[in-house]
């Protein structure tokens, strides 16, 4: 109880109210400003009802997401929602039945889930055990699709958008049985619709119990990977106290060094559940057809090249 005591000095993970210190940071780190707000919204609307094959959900509060992302540079925030539309098209086995009430079986591993509190920057932070993945009841594709699902969760909340996430990827036991289940083309479909698809802000990932086996399989990831997102990997090894200069042990599991327990966060799983008319409603949205597909993607790499550089 001490411990979350002292946790509860930080935001929690539910907080969806924009305090005047996070309207600072959307103000100087993504240029948001009130002032501009109608005018970007409505130049995206233009952009996208003239995007052929297109069916965009135009709600404000969705084109703010991307807004944020893109620091509401309008051009690069339109781009990003073609590549968010097209993912399903060109990842379908990542994306089919992509519904929180699809993933129960993901759920009840209790591998990914997001903490219950903020880092003191107001950053959610994601926890994937992956070395409690059990290979032979949950496939590499649910265990990755439901990461995705986690952070596209995430990003509903205005908080999260300004403030970003952090990852924290527990490698502890992590094994060849587990190496050997990864078919490449699942990691290949999970880092691209992460780093280049989904409007999140990455801030950090940390890694941590890590071993020579999952070296392995960084070695096959790392190529994938935007300088920009390389350039914010931390590697702890089995140093907690190495964790903690990042993160304060007051919001983090008992395994990690931390003050709290290390049950998974149910409030998360609940309200991920309660938001599945928000996930069928993502499905009614995007192209209709796969016709001038490979010449969208030609486009979109071009576009990720150039935003690879860009500090987010």
């Amino acid at each position: 109880m001490e411990g979350e005591q002292c946790a509860s000095e930080f935001k929690s993970f539910d907080c969806d109210v924009i305090t005047e210190d996070i309207r600072k940071i959307a103000e100087s780190e993504l240029h948001e400003r009130e002032c501009d707000l109608q005018k970007c919204f409505d130049t995206l609307k233009e952009s996208l009802q003239k995007e052929n094959d297109l069916v965009p959900c135009l709600d404000d509060n969705f084109l703010l997401m991307f807004l944020r992302a893109r620091k509401f540079d309008c051009q690069a925030a339109f781009n990003l929602i073609k590549k968010y539309y097209l993912a399903p098209i060109t990842y379908p086995s990542m994306f089919g039945n992509f519904t929180p009430k699809s993933c129960l079986n993901a759920i009840n591993s209790n591998i990914h889930y997001f903490l219950p509190y903020r880092s003191p920057e107001g950053s959610a932070i994601l926890l994937s055990r992956f070395g409690q993945w059990d290979t032979k009841s949950l496939s590499c594709d649910e265990l990755l699709r439901f990461n995705i699902m986690c952070n596209e969760m995430a990003i509903q909340n205005p908080v999260t958008q300004i403030c970003g996430i952090i990852t924290i990827a527990d490698m502890k036991d992590f094994s060849w049985s587990h190496l050997l289940s990864i078919p490449i083309s699942d990691v290949k479909c999970f880092v691209s619709t992460l780093q280049d698809c989904l409007p999140v802000r990455d801030r950090a990932i940390h890694i941590i119990h890590h071993s020579s086996i999952f070296s392995i399989l960084f070695s096959l990831i790392k190529p994938l990977l935007s300088e920009k997102v390389k350039s914010r990997i931390y590697f702890h090894g089995d140093d907690v106290n190495s964790l903690h200069k990042h993160l304060p042990p007051e919001i983090l599991p008992e395994d990690l060094g931390g003050q709290l327990n290390n049950t998974a966060n149910e409030r998360f799983y609940d309200s991920l559940l309660n938001s599945e008319d928000v996930f069928v409603a993502r499905n009614s949205y995007g192209y209709t057809t796969r016709r001038h597909l490979n010449l969208r993607l030609t486009e979109i790499r071009t576009e990720t090249h150039c935003h690879a550089n860009r500090t987010p």
